[in-house]
Parts: structure tokens; C-alpha cells; sequence
């Protein structure tokens, strides 16, 4: 198994876990994108890149995440263990693509650093400090 494999396997025990799903709900496309398949409570759409792009290298992008039931804490927790997950398989950023209202002010409260106005990023080192300091 890959480590895109891995990521994949991980995040779907994740969501199965959080949100008490029986069957897979995660998959990995063959250019490297873990998406959920279509269900009503959850989506996430999260590109694995190793190279740079309008990103930096080393960088779990999220294209897309969306929870049912907003401002619950699901996002928030959702990205704590992508942080975890970023460092355990040594990716060094996560990104947020193309951000709305709702997820621009999501990343700046997490302290996500604008590349262009539409994407957000931040170091792996900087969110977990994020998450440490709120215990």
C-alpha cells in the first residue's frame, strides 16, 4: 500500500469513527485526490501533492469540505487530524483551495495565511501550535 493509500485508509477510519459509518465512504483517485462518495452529511474533496504548485510542496490541499451540520466543531476537527496526518506522512502544509466567505473566515481564524486572496495555506508546525494553545 502507498502512502496515498494509507491517507485514504486513515481518513475514512476517521469519519467512520467520528460520524459512526459501517461502509467506506472514502476513495482515491488516480491522480492522487481522496474524495468522499456522495452522502448527505459529509463532503470532502482533499488533493495529496508532493510538488509545487500555487501551494507549496509538501501539501494536503482541501478543495472541498463540507459537513451537515455547520459550525459544530466538525471542520475544526476534521483539520486538527489532517494536521496529525500531515505530519505523521511528513507533508509540511495544509491548503484550503478557493474559499468562499464562510471558508476564508474559517482559515483566518485558524490562522491560514492568504497565497493569492482565494487560497489559504499554513505550515503543518503553526496549526498544530494553533490547536495546542486552545486546550
Amino acid at each position: 500500500m502507498n502512502e496515498y493509500e494509507e491517507i485514504r485508509k486513515e481518513i475514512d477510519i476517521y469519519l467512520m469513527k467520528r460520524f459512526k459509518y459501517r461502509l467506506s465512504l472514502v476513495y482515491l483517485t488516480p491522480d492522487n485526490v481522496v474524495a468522499t462518495r456522495r452522502n448527505s452529511r459529509i463532503d470532502l474533496y482533499l488533493r495529496i501533492r508532493r510538488i509545487e504548485s500555487l501551494f507549496p510542496p509538501d501539501c494536503l490541499i482541501i478543495a472541498r469540505i463540507s459537513f451537515r451540520k455547520g459550525r459544530s466543531g466538525h471542520g475544526s476537527h476534521y483539520v486538527r487530524f489532517l494536521a496529525e496526518i500531515a505530519l505523521k506522512y511528513g507533508f509540511k502544509y495544509i491548503g484550503i483551495e478557493s474559499v468562499n466567505d464562510k471558508s476564508r473566515t474559517f482559515a483566518e481564524k485558524l490562522g491560514f495565511y492568504s497565497i493569492d486572496g482565494y487560497n489559504y495555506a499554513i505550515s503543518v508546525k503553526n496549526l498544530l501550535s494553533y490547536f495546542q494553545d486552545r486546550r
